[in-house]
């Protein structure tokens, strides 16, 4: 008998043919996506707790802002009337600021000696400090007077020239 060939005969053990080798597992380039979303929903919700807090902020800043600049504004008009009032009548008229009292909030007066011609109340916060008395020909007595409006941290002022022209700063 001949010897047959192993690929002719199939009874005849062939040797295993050697399996490929493995490839190593590469465990850091594997995302592990559900903790990657629950850090996404970490941080989305965090944003949406803080932006009411900084939405606070911006309005606090800008209310701040407008009712200073506005006080500013009425107090300016109103000198100009005073000075016009004391003009045209031949009064001495003052304007000055008045503290808080218990009933009211901060204002600022326009007198006549000891009348009130008028009280004008201030925004809540909102404190103006000085006083200018204008003569009878509308000059005021001490040139230079200035007052200052504040709130908080925000301040403006308002300044009277020699001839009472009023500006604001």
């Amino acid at each position: 008998m001949t010897e047959e060939t192993s690929s002719e005969n199939p009874t005849v053990a062939q040797p295993a043919a050697a399996p490929p080798p493995a490839r190593p597992v590469d465990r850091g380039s594997k995302l592990d996506w559900p903790l990657i979303r629950k850090f996404e929903s970490l941080i989305f919700a965090s944003m949406v707790v803080a932006i009411p807090f900084f939405a606070f902020r911006v309005v606090d800043l800008t209310s701040t802002n407008l009712a200073v600049r506005q006080t500013g504004v009425d107090l300016v008009k109103d000198l100009v009337r005073a000075k016009d009032i004391s003009k045209e009548n031949g009064l001495s008229i003052t304007v000055c600021g008045r503290p808080a009292t218990q009933n009211e909030g901060t204002a600022y007066l326009i007198q006549n000696g000891n009348r009130t011609i008028e009280e004008v109340l201030l925004p809540k916060g909102v404190n103006v400090v000085g006083s200018v008395t204008f003569d009878d020909t509308g000059t005021p007595t001490m040139p230079g007077a200035s007052f200052t409006i504040s709130k908080g941290w925000k301040s403006s002022h308002v300044t009277l020239t020699r001839e009472g022209i009023a500006t604001m700063e």
